[in-house]
């Protein structure tokens, strides 16, 4: 053992004044320990990421001038990338006909939508199992020796890099024929009605870690509870993207103990868990039979209780303000879906919503203040 190493360890044993030094060890709800501090000890193998994220602007294609004017404004911003979804009464190929050739497209009719699994509360093994078994199953689906893939990205910073690298190594391992291209949005798992900057926190987060993991392309947040000016929010968020890759990026983080540990961590229990679907019958069989979806509403579920439980603990006697019923202008809150159909689907939902129902909702007041 290095002795840093040691001499770490001793000072974390004297601060600790008897106490285990395991009580320092915290277990996420994937099972996986993050340990207080790493070293080369710890990284069993690296991978290194170099991707440059760049920020990608979703459109909808409605009208030809009206899209033409859109594009034309963000690349006066120095933005050239854009998710481009039609509408129904027009084809792809229209489209590509008068588009302008001086930026990047993808259709989302082309790409693999796989951000209902986090948004649903699947944990990021899970997340990055079953993506895999979705994308290797309509595999022959795809157009091209591109796969643009869309991810959702939360707000716990170090696990989310860790997840992002871990799951391009299993793509790269799987479909090594293949261009990689992951598109990241905020997940709304974490999003709350709290008033203040919690939101904004959360989202700047998750904006880091798309970058230092590596996505390639990272799309800005739009309010998901109000009707706001849309181009306004996004002209501040890109803002706030641009800054952040102004002296962020992911091959900073090569080499770094604690992401790679913990990205090999994620990758081999993610693999495992890949072998057990495929092992299983594979992604539809499992999606057929509801297996999958009662997989990750179990997690869901315990993932929910310990939030629950941590907010009783560290939120008593703290006031917290709610946006009221007559503020927001979209209903914030999961429509719970009868099991009828032969297939069960996956409901996103906000890990908030149980205690602002319970505490921030009991009137039609514009806004309540509560002591949790």
């Amino acid at each position: 053992m290095d002795i840093a190493v040691k001499q770490w360890k001793q000072a974390l044993q004297y601060e600790l004044q008897g106490e285990d030094y395991q009580s320092l060890v915290y277990t996420s709800h994937e099972g996986i320990p993050i340990l207080p501090f790493y070293t080369a000890e710890n990284v069993k193998e690296s991978f290194g990421v170099g991707v440059k994220t760049q920020v990608m602007i979703p459109l909808f294609v409605r009208d030809k001038e009206l899209t033409l004017a859109r594009i034309s404004l963000w690349k006066g911003f120095s933005v050239g990338d854009f998710l481009l979804v039609i509408q129904q009464d027009t084809t792809q190929a229209e489209v590509l006909q008068w588009l302008l050739k001086e930026a990047n497209y993808i259709f989302a009719t082309s790409l693999v939508d796989v951000t209902a699994y986090q948004n649903a509360g699947a944990t990021i093994v899970q997340q990055i199992a079953f993506a895999i078994a979705q994308i290797t199953e309509n595999i022959s689906a795809l157009q091209g020796r591109d796969i643009a893939i869309k991810v959702a990205v939360g707000g716990s910073l170090l696990l989310e890099i860790a997840k992002l690298r871990a799951f391009r190594r299993l793509l790269s391992e799987c479909f090594p024929q293949y261009n990689i291209q992951l598109i990241a949005e905020v997940s709304n798992r974490g999003l709350s009605l709290q008033k203040g900057d919690y939101n904004r926190n959360y989202v700047h987060l998750a904006y880091e870690g798309a970058v230092l993991g590596g996505v390639d392309y990272l799309l800005p947040k739009n309010p998901l509870f109000f009707k706001k000016s849309h181009l306004n929010i996004e002209k501040e968020n890109v803002g706030v993207i641009n800054k952040l890759l102004n002296n962020r990026q992911s091959a900073l983080l090569n080499g770094a103990c604690a992401i790679e540990a913990l990205s090999y961590e994620i990758y081999k229990k993610s693999s495992e868990l890949l072998e057990q679907v495929m092992k299983a019958g594979g992604f539809t069989m499992l999606l057929n039979s509801n297996k999958l979806q009662r997989q990750i509403k179990q997690k869901a579920d315990e993932e929910q209780a310990i939030f629950d439980k941590q907010c009783d603990a560290l939120l008593a006697g703290t006031t917290l303000t709610f946006y009221g019923r007559k503020e927001w202008d979209f209903y914030p809150f999961s429509k719970r879906q009868a099991e009828k159909g032969v297939i069960i689907p996956l409901v996103a939902k906000r890990l908030w919503e149980k205690i602002e129902k319970q505490y921030g909702q009991k009137d039609d007041t514009n806004s309540r203040t509560s002591a949790l």
